[in-house]
Order: structure tokens, then C-alpha cells, then sequence
């Protein structure tokens, strides 16, 4: 984690009760028979120059939440306020000067880039579209993004297939970094890589944050990328955040049975220290039906009546900073501050 004490404090980004359904059909013919609730009622802030932590399983919401606040899809219902700005009511015009300010790096590099166009082509793309500058200081901008993501110049006129996969990501990367953006948004930058060049990736955007002020929204299910990239991490559960907290408290005291379980799978560094393995048994609910109550109901070892029953928790403060949506903190962690 690093460590960013001394940058702004005020939020660059708040998100608020957003939500993005889609439709669901039963047949061929019977129309739509109900929605799937991909991500629903999402509420956090990210400080200006800082990085939230996104993490959760596969298929619980948060590359779709990614999109819907690069307006890369609409939402369904909710606010989002980018610098006091409700982007999701801008107007084309308005959007497109925004998206200077908002850029996404995706998770896989050869999929997101156009393999028919040079690495000079892809950078300068964004620069063309918002018609930045002459040919001569486009060339000369993309060579010197080039080198700021570690490539040399010479190579601008290659195509995706002659990179590695970490030399594609750096190029997605310096697209990214074409327009001098404020909010990136990385969706599993380094989970398609290797390991070696996953802590290259993770270096490169650490130095990139401090030389540029930044700020990430970084989206991973990898729990040990989290603890060395984010300031703070927020863990997502089928369309909704379930905890909330600075990172080291969030790694020192986990509270909702979810995150408990997943960082019980998380490797220590010492191999001669054992760590409990919490294993998480029944099913997944169905986003499109869910149950009344607590969505973590059916693979939850402490789960109650009570959180068999609506409302659902909410997303409630434990201390100063951490937030938690269970109502049986007082019986998991018993004697700990659960107001």
C-alpha cells in the first residue's frame, strides 16, 4: 500500500444508490419475466488522488459497476457526481469533454486493442477524437507516452501481436493517459499476466499515480493485489458492497462473514504460520429472484431469522471509517464495537 497522507482529501467521485438491471427473458417468446440486479444500490466516495480497492468473486457486479460510472453503459437508477458534475445526465457533447477526464484500462490487452492498428495508431486515437493538438505534437505525445509507460519509441509502428501481453497492457495504459485523465478506472489490469509482470504493471501504475495525482478505482478479485495497490477496499457481494474500510484495518479486522472467508484464503508470507480456512458452503442466490433478507444468507455459517427476513441489512459503520452490512456483527465478533 502506499502511502498518500499528504494528497487532497476531498472526493473526486461519488457514487450514490446506483444501480444497473437487466432485463430477463424466460423463453423465446414470452418476453421479459423479470430483471437481474447486477448492481444495486451502490453508495461509496473515492478521495481525490487515492485508490479504492473493488474486489469480489466473478460475476458479483464490479466490472459492470466500472462501466456504468465510465458511462461505457447506462444505469438503471442512482447518482454519480465526477468534481460535483452528475455524469449521468450529461449530454453527448458534455460526456465527451468528460471522458478526458475518466478513461478505463481493461483486463485484457490483446482483446481490448485493435489489432489491425499500430501502437502509434491506438495511442493517438483518443488525441484525434478530441482533436488535441497538430499531427507533429500528437507524434511527438505518443513517443513520449511511449516512454513514460517504459516502452521505447521505435516500437510505435508494430501491431498488438508483436508485444507480450505486459508490453499490450503498457500501451493500453498510455491510451489511457493520452488525454491527461483524473479517474482511471483499471478493470483486473494484471490478471491476465504473469506474476513477474503483474508486479511491473502494479509499479509502473503506483509511479504513474504520484507523478500524475491519479486516482484509481482499481477493480480485481485478487485479494493480495488489493493490499498492495489500495488506500482503501471496498468487497462487493452480488451487486452490493458489503464492507468498506482503510486497508489496514480491513486486513487486520475483517467483520462480514464473506470477507472473512475470502481473506482465509489469502497466503501468509511466513509458510510456518497456519491460517484457518473458512469454506463457504450452499449456493449463490439468483440475482433475477433474489430472497428476502440478507443476500449472504445461503453460504453464511452465522446466518439467523432475522437475516432470513426484509429489509435487507444495510451498510452500516462499525467504527470510524469501516462499514459493514450484517446484522449479526455482535455475535461473530463478540465484545467488538459494533455501533
Amino acid at each position: 500500500m502506499i502511502d498518500r497522507t499528504d494528497k487532497p482529501t476531498a472526493p473526486i467521485l461519488q457514487v450514490r444508490d446506483l444501480k444497473r438491471f437487466f432485463s430477463v427473458s424466460d423463453g423465446l417468446l414470452s418476453g421479459t419475466s423479470g430483471e437481474l440486479r447486477a448492481v444495486d444500490g451502490v453508495t461509496f466516495d473515492i478521495k481525490a488522488g487515492e485508490t479504492l480497492g473493488l474486489v469480489g468473486e466473478s460475476g458479483c457486479g464490479k466490472s459492470t459497476l466500472g462501466r456504468v460510472i465510465a458511462r461505457l453503459m447506462p444505469a438503471t437508477s442512482g447518482e454519480v457526481m465526477f468534481e460535483d458534475r452528475d455524469i449521468l445526465n450529461l449530454d453527448h457533447r458534455t460526456l465527451l469533454a468528460l471522458r478526458a477526464d475518466i478513461q478505463s484500462v481493461f483486463q485484457d490487452p490483446f482483446a481490448s486493442l485493435n489489432p489491425r492498428m499500430t501502437a502509434f495508431a491506438l495511442i493517438q486515437e483518443p488525441l484525434i477524437i478530441h482533436k488535441v493538438g497538430t499531427r507533429e505534437t500528437r507524434r511527438a505525445k505518443v513517443h513520449d507516452l511511449l516512454r513514460t509507460v517504459g516502452l521505447r519509441p521505435e516500437f510505435a509502428d508494430r501491431y498488438p501481436h508483436e508485444f507480450s501481453g505486459g508490453q499490450r497492457q503498457r500501451i493500453g495504459i498510455a491510451r489511457a493517459l493520452a488525454l491527461e485523465p483524473k479517474l482511471l478506472i483499471l478493470d483486473e489490469p494484471v490478471s491476465a499476466l504473469d506474476v513477474s509482470i503483474q508486479a511491473q504493471i502494479i509499479n509502473l501504475l503506483a509511479e504513474l499515480q504520484d507523478r500524475l495525482n491519479l486516482t484509481y478505482l482499481f477493480i480485481s478479485h485478487d485479494l493480495g493485489v488489493i493490499q498492495h495497490v489500495a488506500d482503501r477496499v471496498a468487497v462487493m457481494y452480488m451487486g452490493q458492497i458489503v464492507e468498506l474500510a482503510d486497508n489496514e484495518e480491513f486486513y487486520a479486522n475483517p467483520r462480514h462473514p464473506y470477507s472473512m472467508a475470502l481473506l482465509s484464503a489469502l497466503p501468509l508470507p511466513d509458510p510456518h504460520i497456519a491460517r484457518d480456512r473458512i469454506l463457504l458452503h450452499g449456493d449463490l442466490p439468483d440475482l433475477a429472484n433474489l430472497p428476502d433478507g440478507c443476500r449472504f444468507q445461503s453460504r453464511c455459517a452465522h446466518v439467523s431469522a432475522r437475516c432470513r427476513k426484509s429489509p435487507e441489512p444495510p451498510l452500516a459503520a462499525v467504527s470510524p471509517g469501516h462499514l459493514v452490512r450484517c446484522w449479526n456483527l455482535a455475535d461473530i465478533h463478540p465484545g467488538a464495537d459494533t455501533d
